[in-house]
């Protein structure tokens, strides 16, 4: 499997639901007040926070205005109301798969929630993410978790259908997560398994690891 393979498909997804994903957001996630804690305690005045898979930059927009915000995602009309929310963050469309550019530096706090459902190369995707932090930078992500006798959480992969092509899911084991935060050079502060996001088609909420790690 080639990474990053179905990114028009996930693409396609985003761009369709931008215009309706505010409102549904309160349905869709069950991350109660975790991220907002993190940035409470990760960010301060004059920081540099990057948002990767940022969608309509919800979870950065109400940082004071002296925090720098850098938002990714593979959908442009997700990236445009970003930049309503907050006209002084940076958008660029970029896919976690390759490293960031080096001529966005380095950031003092990052974000990847909910958006590495996708991905099929943990290892590969945490470790761009590591070279992106200063050291000391913290990172809060999520990964969805396979658990033996978990219901719909057994397998590697779970394909779930969309209004076009379906998409694939990916779940890693605590294990696996736990090995490539190390391979990314990456320290783990915290952890938690806790409840995603609701598959509506099902209503079936899936549940995350969450990971609050950090670069030395």
């Amino acid at each position: 499997m080639t990474p990053g393979w179905q990114e028009d498909e996930v693409r396609s997804i985003y761009t369709e639901i931008a215009p309706s994903y505010e409102a549904l957001f309160p349905v869709l996630s069950r991350y109660d007040d975790r991220v907002e804690r993190f940035l409470a305690e990760a960010v301060t005045p004059g920081c540099r926070v990057l948002d990767v898979g940022c969608g309509p930059g919800l979870h950065t927009r109400d940082l004071e205005a002296s925090v720098s915000v850098l938002g990714t995602d593979l959908s442009p009309e997700m990236l445009e109301l970003a930049r309503q929310s907050r006209p002084s963050g940076e958008w660029r469309v970029h896919s976690y798969y390759q490293p960031l550019p080096a001529e966005w530096g380095r950031f003092n706090v990052a974000l990847a929630v909910g958006c590495l459902d996708f991905c099929d190369d943990l290892p590969r995707v945490l470790a761009h993410l590591a070279g992106a932090l200063e050291p000391g930078g913290k990172l809060l992500f999520t990964a969805l978790e396979r658990r033996p006798g978990h219901e719909a959480h057994e397998a590697p992969t779970r394909e779930i259908p969309t209004g076009g092509p379906p998409v694939t899911l990916h779940l890693y084991t605590f294990e696996e997560v736990s090995r490539a935060v190390r391979s990314a050079g990456l320290q783990p502060r915290a952890y938690v398994h806790a409840p995603g996001w609701v598959q509506l088609t099902e209503q079936r909420t899936l549940w995350f690891g969450w990971w609050s790690v950090e670069r030395p």
